[in-house]
């Protein structure tokens, strides 16, 4: 069985960045960023928007990119795919023949955490709080009514499982699993 968990960086007032190409390594702690590398490490394959993949690219890396302008295997272990249409049980199959899908990161950006959303696929959530402010910029999911990023995934239908204080600075790491 194929399991997602979104691991996201968020501002305190709920934006995962203030622009379209700002990774969330220019403003996240060192050790958000740690449990971020951790996560990319435990898992078989990532899934995120073409922003993000551009944001950080990593030719080495088991990706699918979702893009809706560009399709197929761009590198032997990256997958372009225009999600429309598709479920996430259709995403295994499609890299079944280059690894085993099992663990999977869901790495945004706001249309790819509402896909996973709207499919209800998001099994997991790790959630760090960072404690900046953006003021705007793109938010976790395009729907969210909220700017405290704990109220968001809790609408969303996920409960907090564990919650912990990351640093002096106040850096906040959730743990949320779906209701």
């Amino acid at each position: 069985m194929t399991h997602f968990t979104l691991t996201v960086a968020t501002s305190r007032d709920g934006f995962i960045s203030r622009t379209t190409n700002e990774p969330p390594q220019d403003w996240a702690s060192a050790e958000e960023q740690e449990l971020f590398f951790r996560d990319v490490e435990a898992a078989d394959w990532a899934i995120m928007g073409r922003n993000t993949h551009q944001a950080a690219d990593k030719p080495h890396r088991r990706r699918i990119i979702f893009s809706s302008k560009v399709s197929g295997w761009q590198r032997p272990t990256q997958l372009w795919l225009d999600p429309a249409g598709l479920t996430e049980c259709d995403l295994a199959g499609a890299v079944a023949d280059v690894y085993r899908m099992e663990k999977v990161l869901i790495l945004g950006g706001t249309r790819v955490h509402d896909w996973f959303l709207a499919h209800r696929a998001i099994h997991k959530v790790h959630l760090t709080i960072e404690p900046v402010t953006f003021g705007q910029g793109l938010p976790v999911f395009s729907a969210q009514t909220s700017n405290d990023p704990a109220a968001v995934f809790r609408q969303a239908g996920f409960e907090v499982s564990s919650e912990t204080v990351l640093n002096g600075a106040g850096t906040r790491y959730l743990e949320l699993v779906a209701e």
